[in-house]
């Protein structure tokens, strides 16, 4: 291959379908994009996707009970 050129014919082809299912709405513009994008294909802002954990959610809902239930014993 010369130098700066790309040889097409070396590349297969693949085709690549687009699960619809996956998208989610980018936290900047709110348009659709892939789930695993690092990227917005609209924006072009970065996406950090924040996995919270399911302890995270668990804690979280002892809080809630733990505050609610403080609340109401003090009404």
């Amino acid at each position: 291959m010369d130098q700066g050129h790309f040889d097409y014919r070396s590349v297969s082809e693949e085709s690549e379908s687009l699960d619809f299912e996956k998208l989610l709405p980018c936290p900047h513009c709110g348009k659709p994009i892939p789930h695993d994008s690092t990227m917005c294909l609209y924006c072009g802002q970065e996406v950090v996707w924040s996995k919270k954990s399911p302890l995270f959610l668990v804690t979280a809902i002892i809080l809630i009970v733990a505050l609610l239930l403080f609340f109401l014993k003090s009404v």
